[in-house]
């Protein structure tokens, strides 16, 4: 990314009149043009960032944030750094604030052989186009971005020199979050789709390798951890019991007074900012990891635009880079329905598009390590099989427009009614075979509204699990006791124990198992985390 003029030309000046900058300080807040001295050098910020305590981003070892333009004529005086107690697994990268692309795009020079970028058009992953005398190749779906405007954009420079327009500026939007959310999804609708057929699903390839390998234990045990109180109690992120391999903190949400896009999280006032940011240090220090949720009942983000989307990208990765969180949980509840045009490979729902797009960005902001998790309501994705439209079938889109970066699938098996199986029968929440048939479809595939020509391939088992109420007060129906869980997770695992529905065959890669909420659970002694984990600590390795 290029540095602006006013930052240039500051930096001139100061070089020019032999006149040194203030020094670089650890825990400042930093304007893009902004310039500073550090360890004898001139710097200019390239973008407007906060130099969080214990990040270490200095301007030396920022060269993404911060641009060398000269030498001070102050004695060179280091900037005195904290040593934090842990190092979060991913080191964020602060990026630009979000722009939008300039209303009248200048003439492009074409390359030979290479289409030429066109604003009007739809582009897919791996195509590529010419850009003013350079060459760009598409990450993902991507319509009316102009290649080489957004550092984390969806076009990857391929050759040539980028030659970025001037684009107009978006103001950093200020969150201003609304109240809690309620702790309980919302319920599905009473009437279900049945299934009249029993498809026979023919899946496409599924991806090949995992995205988070080696990053987490073959099974694990995640848990949603509440930033309010909800009637089920407070607890520190600290005191989550070690069963717990991955901490969902619930929830970021979109602010409705702010621009469309924005993301915020505010940490309730029960709780202390730097002990929340200790705690979750400590928890990744033993190997667990700690993401942010997006939604829940109450949450809605607006996505409708590109330009909501890159403020997503902006806000929601400066939520992820300040606390340090290691991925992104994606429990969005409302505002997503599809339309008749919305082929579940090629979605054209600007909402689904641009939350697929957002998440592929904060990806390639965080690295190979940020991780990506799900957990949608049932209509929202096995309710496709019986109709696709509206709500039923919503997520597919996304789930597969982000099957290469999904680390795990874990839908919410609960606040449902009965639901269609591929085997023409309704199963209800709160069974042995619900549990079974439901996660069966997603490792086996299924067909959208029950036609043959419209299969949704599986998914790995390493990517699937899936959720149930730690306790029958924590979600409206659903609960199913241990005993009988560990029998659902016998029978698709092993194929043992199993009810009237039986896989066809075992998955003993089966990713494991999700719960609302921690603190439900410990109304219970921990009793869901502790016994599912040792369920699978004793599974073969």
């Amino acid at each position: 990314m290029r540095r602006t003029r006013l930052a240039a030309l500051i930096g001139g000046l100061l070089l020019a009149a032999g006149v040194s900058a203030a020094t670089w300080q650890e825990g400042n807040t930093y304007s893009a043009g902004t310039v500073v001295d550090y360890n004898g050098k001139t710097y200019s910020a390239l973008v407007t960032h906060t130099a969080y305590v214990g990040t270490n981003w200095n301007p030396a070892s920022s060269p993404t944030l911060w641009k060398e333009v000269g030498t001070s004529s102050a004695t060179p005086t280091p900037a005195t750094t904290t040593t934090p107690t842990a190092t979060p697994t991913a080191t964020p990268v602060v990026t630009a604030n979000p722009t939008t692309a300039p209303t009248t795009a200048p003439t492009s020079t074409p390359v030979a052989g290479v289409a030429t970028w066109s604003s009007s058009a739809v582009y897919t992953g791996g195509q590529r186009v010419s850009y003013n005398g350079a060459v760009y190749e598409a990450s993902w779906w991507t319509q009316g971005d102009v290649p080489g405007a957004a550092q984390w954009g969806p076009w990857k420079l391929v050759s040539g020199t980028a030659v970025t327009p001037a684009p107009t500026a978006v103001p950093t939007p200020t969150a201003t979050p609304t109240a809690s959310p309620v702790a309980t999804a919302t319920a599905m609708p009473t009437a279900t789709p049945v299934v009249t057929t029993t498809p026979t699903a023919t899946p496409t390839t599924t991806p090949s390798t995992t995205p988070t390998a080696g990053l987490l234990p073959k099974h694990v045990v995640v848990g949603y951890w509440h930033n309010f109180d909800n009637g089920s109690g407070v607890i520190r992120l600290k005191d989550v019991p070690a069963e717990y391999n991955i901490i969902n903190v619930s929830f970021a949400e979109g602010d409705p007074t702010a621009a469309h896009g924005t993301a915020a999280f505010v940490l309730d006032k029960l709780f202390n900012e730097a002990e929340f940011i200790a705690d979750i240090k400590a928890k990744q220090a033993a190997g667990v990891k700690v993401q942010i949720s997006l939604g829940g009942a109450n949450g809605v983000i607006i996505l409708d635009t590109p330009a909501a989307r890159d403020t997503f990208v902006k806000t929601m990765g400066d939520i992820i880079a300040k606390y340090g969180f290691d991925g992104i949980d994606l429990d969005m509840e409302n505002n997503l329905s599809i339309t008749a045009n919305d082929d579940f490979r090629n979605p054209v729902t600007p909402q689904i598009v641009n939350i697929i797009a957002g998440t592929k960005a904060l990806k390639a902001r965080f690295g190979d390590k940020f991780m990506v998790t799900m957990a949608p309501e049932v209509n929202y994705v096995q309710g496709g099989l019986g109709y696709y439209g509206g709500t039923w079938g919503g997520y597919l889109p996304i789930i597969y427009g982000l099957r290469n970066e999904l680390t795990m699938l874990h839908v919410q098996h609960y606040n449902t009614g009965s639901v269609g199986a591929t085997d023409g029968k309704q199963y209800s929440q709160g069974t042995l075979d619900f549990q079974v048939a439901m996660t069966d479809m997603l490792l086996t595939g299924f067909n959208l509204g029950g036609d043959v020509n419209k299969p949704f391939p599986a998914l790995r088992p390493d990517q699937v699990g899936f959720g149930l109420p730690a306790t029958t007060s924590a979600a409206g129906g659903g609960y199913l006791g241990i005993a009988d869980t560990q029998k659902a997770l016998d029978c698709l695992m092993k194929l043992q124990n199993c009810g009237s529905y039986k896989p066809a065959k075992a998955q003993p890669d089966l990713r494991g198992i999700m719960t609302w909420s921690i603190n439900w659970d410990s109304k219970q002694n921990y009793d869901f985390a502790k016994k599912h984990s040792a369920y699978f600590s004793a599974y073969p390795k």
